[in-house]
């Protein structure tokens, strides 16, 4: 089972830019279901699919590259807005709202 992480976006922000750096196009999170590991700039490739810099956080990038994660595939499809919530981590934003996202590279969420 995945550990549920809540954390307010000024803290996500906080550590992501201490585990990576203040450049987002460089931060890596970890895909919940085939435990791929992409970073922001790899979602460049994919524009033309409606990959977006903020794809990374909740998308597993075989959403964009042909990945099916019914089948296995590694990257998968997983997106953390979808059916199946695995996504270890919620992002609290200052209005109060909730966003599933994917865990850092580097946490030790499984």
């Amino acid at each position: 089972m995945n550990v549920i992480v809540k954390i307010s976006v000024a803290e996500w922000l906080r550590q992501g830019a201490e585990l990576f750096g203040e450049d987002f196009m460089k931060w890596r999170f970890v895909c919940p279901a085939c435990k791929n590991i992409a970073t922001v700039e790899d979602f460049k490739a994919f524009k033309d699919k409606g990959a977006t810099p903020n794809s990374a956080t909740q998308n597993c990038i075989g959403r964009y590259s042909g990945g099916n994660w019914g089948k296995g595939t590694k990257p998968c499809d997983y997106a953390a807005y979808g059916l199946f919530h695995l996504s270890p981590v919620i992002v609290v934003q200052e209005n109060g709202n909730e966003i599933q996202a994917f865990a850092f590279d580097g946490w030790p969420i499984e």
